[in-house]
């Protein structure tokens, strides 16, 4: 066989405990449901943490969140440091299809990426074509030195006018219809069916991302008196009950939540059936998993004082036990795997299946979640949440496995607790504290020289997309 290809399918904010194919009580996921029976389901696995960024990043590179540091929007990781620049030196061509700003814009995680596709915007740069417009100057600007600019171009009522069309134009909230998972696996199979060598590529499907509001398809009863309680939530909707306490709304809008989960497992359905069609499928490596999944009030048994809210803070079970199956070129090794796994090792599975062997995402010894955010709760949180304080980073969790159980050992400021897991739906605390594990654990990480810093600045588009998708800022 010739060398094969490499895709990796993220359902962007889906956890496992709302998957049928984890025991969930409604049939949200019937295709990964039938797909288990060819590929390694792992019903342990655990996202590095609880934010696109930082999870990319790890699954990007292999590392740890406390290792490679890119926690931030702005965050910057040094492109070599990925698998994609690994395996384009190896003659790969790569491709990023995915809607979300996180990874495609506010950060530089597309950086080693050949193509990109997404967002699909199209902001209009400009109304009077002879005139200035914000496009024109490279960098930040403020509104005054626009302005300034405006008056020494020569036409500085036009640039004006310019300037506001700019901002009305490129404020348009996400577009769920648009960004659309099957919109993005179609754009990819073009992608692909083009290329003469061997591929690899990331998918980041954001069907299941805030906003929930599923295609007509996927709605079931009850939606659209639902989508007024979703709408009644201001975005960021973690900022909104962490000041309101209408935690009742989240619980409901969970429902939508569900709907937007089934449409992902079908726009994985029609990826696979695809591939299966063009005989790709059984030259390839596919790994479907999601980097996070997403809190709608449930408390925390680390430090009880806070519940969870979207993929803002904590790392509760909620949030890090995800979906992981994964397909092997030829479709071997199928079957469940009770093994407790993590998604930083992506790139090692991918490197043992470049050389002929069936790589494992079953760590030896322990896996790792962990979170910063939020970073200064006090500053992103409104003056009327109570004691702010308690959502502050970081967050951080130890998994080890022990017999058929995992136990997670856990760590916020002073609170600490040891939880055992059973499986994604049954979890209970069986100590105040962790034993001092996670200190010891984390205190044993190497940090690893792979984080660029940060942009001084992001574009007002890329910060109106990540207010639209629930980010605090």
């Amino acid at each position: 066989m010739t060398a094969p290809n490499v895709l990796l399918v993220i359902l962007d904010s889906v956890r496992a405990r709302n998957t049928s194919l984890h025991g969930y009580g409604d049939r949200t996921t019937p295709f990964l449901d039938s797909f288990a029976g060819e590929a390694e389901w792992y019903r342990q696995a655990r996202a590095p943490s609880i934010h696109s960024v930082a999870s990319h990043a790890s699954l990007f590179t292999g590392l740890h969140v406390d290792q490679h540091g890119v926690t931030k929007h702005e965050s910057r990781l040094a492109p070599d440091a990925t698998v994609w620049s690994d395996l384009a030196e190896r003659g790969y061509e790569t491709g990023l299809f995915t809607p979300n700003v996180v990874v495609t814009e506010s950060s530089n995680l597309a950086e080693p990426f050949d193509t990109v596709d997404g967002p699909r915007r199209d902001p209009k740069h400009r109304y009077f074509e002879d005139a200035l417009s914000p496009t024109d100057v490279e960098g930040h600007q403020t509104n005054v030195e626009y302005l300034r600019r405006c008056v020494a171009s020569g036409k500085p009522l036009r640039s004006a006018f310019n300037g506001l069309y700019f901002l009305s134009s490129n404020k348009e909230a996400y577009d769920p219809e648009r960004e659309a998972g099957t919109e993005y696996v179609e754009s990819f199979l073009q992608w692909s069916d083009e290329r003469d060598g061997p591929w690899a590529a990331c998918l980041n499907l954001m069907d299941a991302h805030f906003p929930y509001e599923p295609v007509q398809e996927f709605r079931s009863a009850g939606t659209e008196e639902l989508l007024d309680v979703h709408d009644s939530l201001s975005s960021p909707i973690s900022k909104d009950v962490a000041a309101s306490e209408e935690w009742w709304k989240l619980r409901a809008i969970e429902a939508l939540y569900d709907d937007c989960i089934r449409q992902a497992d079908d726009a994985v359905a029609t990826l696979v059936d695809a591939l299966r069609e063009r005989g790709v499928l059984d030259d390839t490596l596919l790994v479907v998993t999601s980097d996070h999944g997403d809190g709608f009030g449930e408390w925390s048994r680390v430090d009880p004082r806070v519940r969870a809210a979207y993929h803002s803070w904590s790392v509760h079970e909620v949030l890090t036990h995800v979906p992981l199956l994964v397909r092997r070129p030829g479709g071997e090794r199928g079957g469940a795997n009770d093994s407790l796994a993590s998604l930083t090792r992506f790139p090692a599975v991918v490197e043992a299946t470049l050389d002929g062997e069936a790589g494992s995402f079953a760590v030896d010894d322990r896996a790792f979640a962990s979170t910063h955010r939020l970073e200064r709760p006090a500053v992103m949180l409104p003056d009327d949440c109570e004691d702010p304080e308690r959502y502050g980073g970081p967050w951080r969790a130890v998994y080890e496995q022990d017999g058929d159980d995992v136990y997670k050992y856990g760590t916020h400021g002073s609170a600490s607790a040891t939880i055992r897991v059973r499986d994604a739906q049954v979890s209970d605390r069986v100590s105040d504290d962790d034993g001092g594990v996670v200190a010891q654990s984390y205190g044993e990480l190497e940090g690893a020289d792979v984080s660029d810093g940060e942009s001084e600045s992001l574009e007002d588009s890329v910060e109106d997309q990540l207010e639209s998708l629930g980010y605090i800022r």
